[in-house]
Parts: C-alpha cells; sequence; structure tokens
C-alpha cells in the first residue's frame, strides 16, 4: 500500500476522533443540585511497614429521597466494582485490591502490619424489613495475608497494644483482650477502668460492679494469660497510673455515699514490688493529708486522661487533681429553702470582672473544674498549684522538675487580648517565683516549654527569648539577626504576632520559628549565630516554607518531640504570588525538592496530606488542582514513582467544569492585591459573563484547591454557578483599622474593574454572595454606590454599634474583643468614634440602598444574632426597599438541617438566575406568601434553642 493511502487513513481517523471529542464536550451537562449530591471525599490510612493501605469513599451529601432510583442508577454507571462508596478497600501496595468490606469504616492497622480491624455499621438507609429493627454494629478483625476473620458485635473502641501483639477492645462495662499470634481472647466484666504502659508485661485494670463483689485492683498477663489480684475490697477503685519504670501503680480507693465520693475517707494508695508476695501496699487517707483546704480532694476519673495520677521520676511525688467537694447541707434547711419562693431578679454590676451571663455558662464547668496539685509521699503534704491565684499551669508532658503557671486577674477584660502575670512553679517544692508581668499573647498562651521541659520560649511582641528555668533568667535569641519576626500581614489591632513557632532541634539547644517566607533556627546559646534554613530559594522566588506536619509536637516520648535535621523533614512550599506548590526536603542543612508546580497537596477539609508510613520509606500524598480531586498517591520518601491509588469523583467528566486565572490589582491606595477568578470551560472569547463575587478576607492562595459541588448552609457552591455559565471571583482584601467594611467594598471593586478590564463579564450582571463576615461586607455594600445587580448576605452584622454593645454570644461573653481587636478591626468604642460605627454599619445607611438584597438568618444563631438581620430587613422595609428576608427556625450560625440547607441553596440560585440571567422570579422575590403555620416543636427543645442560658430561671 501507498504512502498515500496510509496517510489518508491517517487523516480520517483524526477527523473521526477529533469530531467524537468535539460530541463528547456537546454532550456534558450543567451540574444541577441532584448531580452534586454524588461528589465523594475520601479517606485513607497506611501501615507502619508500608506494604497495606485502605481506602474508603463516602458521600459529601445524600441524594434527595424523591430521587434516589435515579441517582443509584446514575452512581452505577459512574463508579465500577472498585469503586463502590461506602465500601472498605483493604489493599496490598503491590497487588491492589486484596478485601472489601461493605460498611466498612474507622480501619487501623496492627503495629507489626499483619493485621486490621475495623468498624461495620449499615448505612441507615438501605431497606429493613421491619423498620423497629435497630441496626447492629460489629468490629471485625481480619489477619492481612490469610484473610482469617474475627467478628464481635459491639461499638466499642479498640486498638492495638504498641510493640505487643495484642488487640483490645472496651466499652463502658467490659474489656476483650485478643491474642493475635495465639488467636485467643480473654474477656473481662464489670471493667472499672484499665491502663496500658507498653514498658510493661501487665494490663492494670479495676473491677467496679453494682453490688462491689469483686471490686479490685487487677494485673493481667497476656503473655501468660494469668490474672493476679493486687487487692480487692468493697470499695471503689479509680484513676490507675504506673510510675515511670512500671513497676508502681497508685490510685484512689473510696466509698460512695449516696452515689456522692465520700472524699475525706478516700485513701490514696501505692502498690510496690508487683512480683513479690506480699505486695508492699503504701496508704494515704485524704483526711490525713497535711495542706489540704477544706471542701478540696483528689478527682476521681470524671474525663479522658484529664484526672490521671501522674509520678515523678523518682517516685516521691504525685502529681494530681483536686475538685471541690459540695459542703453538707442540713436537710431541713434545704426543705425549708426548696420550699421557699424567691425572685428571680438578676443583679449586673458595673465592677464585675466577667459579665454575669459568661459566669453563668462557666457556672456548670466550674463545678466540675479540677486544680493541680502536687502529694509529697513522705511528708504526707499537698501542695496546690492551681486556684484563684494560678489559673493555668504549662509544662512538658513527662517531666516533673518545672512548669510556668499563668495569672489573669488583674487583666481580665472584655475587649483586650490574653494578658497573665507568669511564674515559674518548681514542682519539686511547689514555690512559684514571678518571671514577668503583664505578658500578652492572642491566642492561648504564647509560651513553649521544651520537650525536656529546661527552658521556655517567651514572645514580647518584638522579639524571641529564651527563659532558662533553673537560672531564672531571660536571653533575646533574635535580635543579633538584624530582621524582625513581626508578622506585618496580622492587620487586627492591639497585637503585635510572630509567623509562628515550629519547635525544638534536636542535639542542638535551639528552635526553629518561621518569618515571612523562610525558616529561621534559633540558638539559645549566644555563642551561636542564627541560620536562615531556606535562605537559597526563598529570597529570589517567593516561595514560603512550612514544616507540613507539626504532630511531632504530641509525641507520648520527650526525645520523639524534637526535630531531627540530620533526619528527612518534609517542608510544604508555597509560592505566594504563583499559588503553585509543593513539597521540600530539609535534611543536613541541605533544601532539596521533591515534588512542585500548578498543584494543591491537601484534602479539601483535613490539615496533612502526607501519610508516613512508621517503618518503611513509603508515604501516601494527596495532589489536585481546581478541575481535579485531591486524589492519593503511593509513593516513596523522594516522590517517585508515585501510583494514584484513589478514583474519587469520575462522574465528573460527564459535567460543565471551568478553570481558574489569578488576576492582579490595586486598591485605591496602591497596595498590590490578588484574586481568583473561575472561568466555565464552554466560555468562549469575547463573551460578556455574569458573575458571582464572593469575598472573606483573603482567598487568592486557593487559586489551586478543589471546588467541592457541596450544598452547604452559609456559602453558595462555586461549581454549581460556574458549570451553568456564571463566571465566579474571589478576591483579596486589605484591610485597615477603623475601616473593615469600607475596605471590602474598595478591594472587591478594584477586583470588579481588573476583570471589565480583562473583558470576560457583562457588568450589568453582577452579584454578590457573603456569609457571617461576608455578610456584614454583602449589608454594607446594599447601602453604597456598587456594581452589583444583586446581593446575597447570610447572618452578617448590620449595626456595629449595637454588635458592640448589646451582642451576646455563646459563651456569654460580649462582642467588644471582637470588635476591638479581632476580626471587626475597629480598633475602638461606639463612644471614643461615633461617627466610624454609624459611617460603617449598614443599618445607618440604609436610606441610600437601592440594591436588591436576599438576607438569610437561623434564629438560633449564637455567634451573629439574628437580630442584625432582622433589623435591616426591618428598616429597609420601612424606607420601602427592595429586601427580601429568609429566617430559619433553630438554625445556628450557617444551616444544618439538610432540608434547609437545600432550601437556601435552590432559593440563592433562583435569585441570582432572576437578576442575573433574566429568569422568571419565584413568587417568594416579588410577592407576600400567605402564612402557613408549620408543625411546632417540642415546646422544652424550643427553648434550649432560642433561649439564652443566662435569660432562662436557674435551679
Amino acid at each position: 500500500m501507498s504512502r498515500h493511502f496510509f496517510q489518508t487513513i491517517l487523516f480520517l481517523l483524526y477527523c473521526v476522533l477529533g469530531n467524537f471529542q468535539t460530541i463528547a464536550q456537546s454532550k456534558k451537562e450543567p451540574l444541577s443540585f441532584n448531580d452534586v449530591r454524588q461528589w465523594r471525599t475520601h479517606s485513607i490510612s497506611l501501615s507502619d511497614n508500608g506494604e497495606w493501605y485502605t481506602k474508603l469513599y463516602s458521600l459529601f451529601d445524600k441524594p434527595e429521597s424523591e430521587k434516589d432510583t435515579i441517582t443509584e442508577q446514575k452512581l452505577e454507571n459512574y463508579f465500577d466494582d472498585n469503586n463502590q462508596t461506602d465500601i472498605l478497600y483493604i489493599c496490598n501496595s503491590k497487588e491492589g485490591i486484596k478485601y472489601k468490606v461493605p460498611d466498612g469504616s474507622k480501619p487501623m492497622f496492627s503495629h507489626s502490619s499483619d493485621w486490621v480491624a475495623y468498624q461495620i455499621k449499615p448505612k441507615s438507609e438501605k431497606d429493613k424489613s421491619d423498620k423497629n429493627e435497630k441496626e447492629e454494629t460489629f468490629i471485625e478483625l481480619k489477619h492481612l495475608k490469610s484473610g482469617f476473620t474475627v467478628k464481635y458485635k459491639s461499638s466499642a473502641k479498640y486498638q492495638f497494644l504498641e510493640d505487643k501483639n495484642y488487640f483490645i477492645t472496651t466499652d463502658k462495662t467490659s474489656l476483650l483482650i485478643y491474642d493475635l499470634d495465639h488467636r485467643k481472647e480473654h474477656y473481662i466484666g464489670n471493667i472499672g477502668e484499665y491502663v496500658i504502659n507498653k514498658k510493661s508485661d501487665y494490663i492494670a485494670y479495676t473491677i467496679n460492679s453494682k453490688d462491689k463483689r469483686g471490686n479490685g485492683i487487677y494485673l493481667y498477663n497476656p503473655k501468660l494469660m494469668t490474672t493476679k489480684a493486687i487487692e480487692t475490697g468493697n470499695r471503689v477503685y479509680s484513676n490507675l497510673s504506673w510510675n515511670h519504670h512500671n513497676t508502681k501503680l497508685a490510685a484512689y480507693k473510696f466509698q460512695l455515699l449516696d452515689d456522692e465520693v465520700d472524699y475525706k475517707n478516700m485513701e490514696i494508695v501505692v502498690f510496690s514490688t508487683l512480683d513479690s508476695n506480699p505486695i508492699k501496699t503504701d496508704k494515704y487517707t485524704v483526711k490525713d493529708i497535711k495542706g489540704l483546704p477544706e471542701l478540696i480532694g483528689p478527682a476521681t476519673k470524671s474525663r479522658n486522661n484529664i484526672d490521671v495520677i501522674r509520678w515523678s521520676k523518682d517516685d516521691s511525688r504525685l502529681f494530681l487533681k483536686l475538685k471541690t467537694y459540695p459542703a453538707e447541707e442540713d436537710k431541713n434547711d434545704k426543705k425549708k429553702k426548696d420550699d421557699k419562693e424567691e425572685a428571680t431578679v438578676q443583679i449586673w454590676h458595673w465592677k464585675d470582672k466577667k459579665l454575669l451571663s459568661e459566669r453563668i455558662m462557666e457556672y456548670d464547668d466550674k463545678k466540675n473544674e479540677v486544680f493541680d496539685a502536687i502529694f509529697f509521699r513522705k511528708t504526707n503534704t499537698i501542695v496546690q498549684l492551681t486556684g484563684e491565684d494560678i489559673q493555668r499551669l504549662i509544662l512538658s508532658k513527662g517531666t516533673d522538675q518545672w512548669a510556668i503557671g499563668t495569672d489573669n486577674r488583674n487583666y481580665i477584660s472584655d475587649w483586650d487580648i490574653y494578658k497573665n502575670d507568669l511564674y515559674r512553679i518548681n514542682l519539686t517544692t511547689g514555690d512559684k517565683t514571678l518571671i514577668e508581668e503583664q505578658y500578652s499573647s492572642r491566642y492561648s498562651t504564647g509560651i513553649e516549654i521544651s520537650p525536656n521541659g529546661d527552658n521556655a520560649i517567651l514572645w514580647d511582641g518584638t522579639h524571641y527569648w529564651s527563659y532558662n528555668f533553673k537560672k531564672n533568667t531571660k536571653t533575646n535569641i533574635s535580635n543579633d539577626t538584624g530582621i524582625s519576626f513581626v508578622d506585618k500581614e496580622y492587620d487586627k489591632f492591639g497585637y503585635n504576632p510572630n509567623y509562628g513557632f515550629v519547635g525544638w532541634v534536636k542535639n542542638q539547644n535551639a528552635v526553629i520559628v518561621n518569618h515571612k517566607l523562610d525558616l529561621w533556627l534559633l540558638p539559645l546559646d549566644k555563642s551561636k549565630k542564627a541560620q536562615n534554613l531556606t535562605k537559597d530559594i526563598t529570597t529570589k522566588d517567593s516561595i514560603r516554607f512550612r514544616f507540613e506536619d507539626y504532630r511531632f509536637k504530641y509525641e507520648p516520648e520527650i526525645e520523639d518531640r524534637y526535630i531531627d535535621l540530620s533526619k528527612p523533614n518534609f517542608l510544604y512550599a508555597f509560592n505566594m504570588q504563583t499559588k503553585h506548590a509543593g513539597y521540600y526536603n530539609l535534611q543536613d542543612g541541605k533544601l532539596k525538592k521533591l515534588i512542585y508546580g500548578p498543584n494543591g497537596y491537601a484534602d479539601p477539609y483535613r490539615r496533612y496530606a502526607i501519610t508516613k508510613s512508621k517503618n518503611a520509606k513509603v508515604i501516601i500524598f494527596k495532589k489536585g488542582d481546581y478541575q481535579n480531586y485531591p486524589e492519593a498517591y503511593l509513593t516513596k520518601l523522594d516522590f517517585s514513582e508515585p501510583k494514584k491509588i484513589t478514583n474519587t469523583n469520575p462522574q465528573q467528566q460527564h459535567f460543565k467544569w471551568g478553570k481558574r486565572i489569578l488576576i492582579d490589582y490595586t486598591n485605591d491606595d496602591g497596595v498590590p492585591l490578588q484574586g481568583i477568578l473561575s472561568i466555565p470551560e464552554d466560555y468562549k472569547k469575547g463573551e460578556k459573563s455574569p458573575m458571582i463575587v464572593y469575598s472573606y478576607e483573603k482567598l487568592s492562595n486557593r487559586r489551586y484547591n478543589y471546588a467541592i459541588p457541596y450544598l452547604n448552609g452559609a456559602t453558595v457552591p462555586e461549581m454549581l454557578y460556574v458549570s451553568e455559565g456564571y463566571l465566579f471571583l474571589r478576591p483579596d482584601i486589605h484591610f485597615n483599622i477603623g475601616t473593615p467594611h469600607s475596605d471590602m467594598h474598595e478591594s472587591i471593586d478594584a477586583a470588579i474593574e481588573k476583570v471589565i478590564e480583562l473583558g470576560y463579564v457583562n457588568e450589568q450582571k453582577i452579584g454578590y454572595e457573603g456569609f457571617s463576615f461576608g455578610g456584614h461586607c454583602g449589608m454594607y455594600i446594599s447601602t453604597q454606590d456598587n456594581k452589583f445587580a444583586a446581593i446575597a448576605a447570610g447572618a452578617g452584622v448590620s449595626n456595629l454599634v449595637q454588635g458592640f454593645n448589646i451582642d451576646i454570644v455563646r459563651d456569654g461573653s460580649n462582642e467588644q474583643d471582637y470588635y476591638m481587636t479581632g476580626q471587626g478591626r475597629l480598633g475602638t468604642d461606639p463612644t471614643t468614634n461615633t461617627k466610624m460605627y454609624i459611617t460603617e454599619s449598614p443599618v445607618f445607611n440604609a436610606a441610600t440602598m437601592n440594591t436588591p438584597l436576599l438576607l438569610f438568618h437561623g434564629t438560633a444563631d449564637k455567634v451573629v444574632q439574628w437580630e442584625h438581620s432582622f433589623g435591616f430587613y426591618s428598616i429597609l422595609r420601612y424606607l420601602k426597599k427592595p429586601v427580601v428576608f429568609l429566617s430559619y427556625l433553630d438554625e445556628g450560625h450557617g444551616l444544618r438541617k439538610e432540608s434547609n440547607r437545600l432550601d437556601i441553596q435552590k432559593k440563592l440560585k433562583a435569585y441570582f438566575d432572576h437578576y442575573l440571567k433574566d429568569v422568571e422570579a419565584k413568587d417568594w422575590m416579588i410577592e407576600e406568601i400567605p402564612y402557613i403555620p408549620k408543625e411546632k416543636p417540642k415546646e422544652k427543645d424550643e427553648e434550649q434553642r432560642t433561649l439564652p442560658k443566662w435569660k432562662k430561671a436557674q435551679p
């Protein structure tokens, strides 16, 4: 055959395939509300040896009940047998899927990587022949190589014991221990509590039966399958704790009188020589202990890990939690008090350190409040460390020499940042020494204790300081660098934060801290110089480096809480200009690029994107972008030979999507800003499309984030609009103190001008949607000369004076801190600058509102009061302005109920379609809707949701 013939055939194939692609493109459909409900997420886990992993796909939302059949049919077309929803896939890294577990979840590999455990819980939407039949939950334990499976009917917690081949599962009353090597089980009933230490051969536990038969402390040896009673008796035993050497046990022993702990006759018991017979027992009766204040005693275990006993390393001290016990009340006096009718008045006084409402909300917590203390065994003495004068103790877990105590009594404020006096606490004596007065922080305490407990890092708003506990000295460790570590991007009033503390460095007596782009190593020893660990790249490329994972700080072993720079350390790299991202390896002072480009590297709702195997050079990382869900890839530590192991949303190929571009613009002051513009995939050059604008502080860093088409209860789902031909703009905002709403308006206008300049948008068809802080913005812009044809604002603040002066949020506090030093960015009060508060408040500018406005708010919102939306609606209605208010009963800050989330999104879509696409308006937009009574909620539930606790009669 001639060469010409082959060329002709190739040409015809090209035409056919090209035509096929055009047809396929034309068959793509825009997303509908029901299509959105098919979107999934996935979760993965990795075994310690890197040879096994699990994957599980789950729907973000459930299909509408009336369309279940249609949705199920579509799902069958999209997902094959190896890619189904709600099936746990257990996979071998080389061979792929080995086991499929319908309705499986919560997978956990054994530390030896030869077993996997998981829960099986049937989904509630599945058909049942008996609707009254309760669903059963199971735990399965599977041997990975053989497939041998053990199944338990249980919804209990479960875990594998580290460095021991045992599996345990426990609920409120029982403990089951399964020997994985010998495939034998041991069951313990009437369990009170148990403690496991990987360095001990024993599992210590208590028996706590109702009739007190068999109550006591026992040791179970899983290896020998033997049980030994340490002490038994007609008492309750709790708060079991091993010492550091796993040779002694401590616990509390007490009686219950009318279900109350008889704390005066409680005993602290310490058991030694556990392998001997008899076992040595030391008992300390609480009423004989010196130093205990009136009505104070040891706190029995009530919350996970909060009331535990800790040992000093030399066994001479026990660190306890104390609590206040109720005073004995004469029954006759109590009856008289109960019979007497009292006034329900509340007294709110201007000298109250905290609002009465806040103290009411704290009352129940105060009743269960616990305090730190040291018990000195030799002298039978307790020294209380926290209470009225020292409210919080900060120390490194596992250390027993030093701590920092904080005292905020002189600085309690409704509006100011956190301030405390700091004290050095000597944990060997209980003595305290003042370190610093009026130490400021924006959140929490801003104090970092070294893992070994010898030093602390403090921040004074300008420099980092190292504090040495033993010497009681402070050293400035950042002034010699010649740079400022003050976060210049922080734009709120009243505090100068740093860019963030990273951690303590192993074997270097140094710490690592963040700078704007770089990572700096700051030695505590002034004889050594500080180092910029990332200077070779960040200066020229605008790449910000951050440690990818901070979970090392919470490791149980002290040595594991240090950063080892001689080993690989994953750094997340993010280009502040282009928004490209990736990972680098920092090791031995060298920075090596692993993967980098125009992608996002994280789950949509998860902080950490890398899953590491503990004992192998294998990881799983996530990679995606605007158009591709962040899928999981199995790879080596150097990211070579990545293998894609998930395919989360294959149905996306059947729907119209889009692309994102980055735009650059400046505000009126010339401050450079960026925004991201999403453009429909079928957009044709020269078209003028309608556009939705959504704002909330800075959003351009999300350029390569996947756009999940999820129906939430606050913001419009971007892809539902882009898929139907809308542009979608997310502009960055530059804030000044005192003009937050004006700043938002100015920055948004500048971004819109840029899009107009680029030729994409029909400037007569632009809409705005915002929620919470973005809702404030939408309300305000509606009263100004703006570029919008329609605005929707959810849960926004309309009256800043009311917000500062009247609003009380869920914890009983007012909102003065929000407006003064928080996100509100006003920096002053309404009496000092009344004009500013009025100028920035939508309600005071209502007369100039001429943009159609849709408000929505939950009546039980305890973050932004419902009255803000109603108040704005009320004045606009009075002025005959175009406003509709959607009020959702019993909903909080963001709608949670499935029916309400669907309702608000359908109404928002209809609203914008009408004003931006000239679709016929729905009746609710243009006329009064007749009132139709709805089913009234239960009175008790309604009161709990709508009436704040501080407005209720207190028992």
